[in-house]
């Protein structure tokens, strides 16, 4: 099942059952990043204050909705205290983008210009405070960052993405990556492709650091070991968007790890439609909430086109 709903993010999630979503997997708006052209959206409040109060009424509905073993992945970006902002246009529409290129909006904030905001660092902490457990700080390396027209600073390539459950018991799927160099080197004097366990000897040091009077613990899984919180994964634009969407490999790490198969992963800011694009290629179902009609119309082409003749796309645009 792939289910689109058009409008706003905080009405639509209304919409759905008490817990009835599997996992939730999104990016919001950046704040005062990009101006898409639709009343009401999300990112254009004037102070960061205000951003964070929004976001955190509509993860309050996510509560709602979530399952208890429930898990939430949340991409969020930073931004820089300038004095002015110019919006980046989020539209297709030459004649809106040419428009606004000079549009400008005074931000409301009192931290100096050139800092950092530290807009997810306040996100996650509002979310913390209001009871969600964060699991994990996840780093999106980006390994093909666009060079930053900048001469006093090193240039960002990395986003955050958070990682918080509604409970201490949730689902989870291990992820494996390969093993370092060293650890493969450090492992081969015994180790069984099997599994089985390298065991040191009574006084045996493996580091040369101290002695040991247990066997030791760590065994060799070929699957590799506990997948790290660092993701070094490239954006990747699509024909029909002019911005780099959601990473297929990024949402894949996020499904498979917390979505069940047959699960419901919820996307609130569906956007081109990656989210529920990987969804169904994973054997999961998916609803998403998107806005703008324009990026609607991309996601269902995305989804029917790269996946099954036969998928049908339901959408709500009441």
């Amino acid at each position: 099942m792939i289910e689109i709903l058009h409008g706003d993010a905080l009405e639509k999630i209304k919409l759905l059952k008490d817990k009835s979503v599997d996992c939730i997997v999104t990016s919001p708006p950046y704040w005062q990043l990009r101006d898409y052209g639709v009343a009401g959206q999300l990112g254009l409040e004037d102070s960061v204050e205000e951003y964070i109060e929004k976001l955190i009424e509509i993860f309050n509905e996510c509560w709602r909705v979530l399952k208890e073993t429930g898990t939430v992945f949340i991409n969020m970006g930073d931004t820089y205290s300038n004095v002015n902002s110019k919006f980046i246009s989020g539209s297709n529409n030459k004649n809106y983008y040419i428009d606004n290129q000079k549009a400008k909006t005074r931000r409301k904030s009192d931290i100096r210009r050139k800092s950092k905001m530290m807009i997810p660092e306040r996100f996650a902490i509002a979310m913390i405070e209001r009871g969600w457990i964060l699991r994990n700080e996840i780093i999106w390396h980006k390994s093909n960052v666009v060079p930053e027209a900048v001469q006093d600073r090193f240039t960002n390539d990395f986003e955050k993405i958070y990682f918080f459950t509604k409970n201490k018991k949730y689902f989870f799927e291990k992820q494996y990556e390969a093993f370092a160099e060293k650890t493969l080197t450090a492992f081969k004097d015994g180790i069984m492709p099997t599994g089985k366990k390298k065991m040191l000897g009574a006084g045996e040091s493996r580091t040369g650091m101290r002695e040991v009077n247990k066997p030791w613990k760590a065994a060799y899984n070929e699957k590799g070991r506990n997948m790290r919180t660092v993701w070094k994964i490239a954006t990747k634009g699509i024909p029909e968007a002019h911005f780099a969407t959601f990473p297929e490999e990024l949402v894949k790490r996020c499904l498979l790890s917390g979505c069940p198969e047959n699960g419901i992963v919820l996307d609130l800011f569906l956007g081109s439609g990656t989210t529920l694009k990987v969804a169904k290629k994973l054997s999961r179902n998916g609803i998403g909430i998107e806005l703008n009609q324009e990026y609607i119309q991309i996601a269902k082409k995305r989804i029917g086109n790269d996946l099954f003749n036969e998928l049908q796309v339901k959408t709500d645009i009441n």
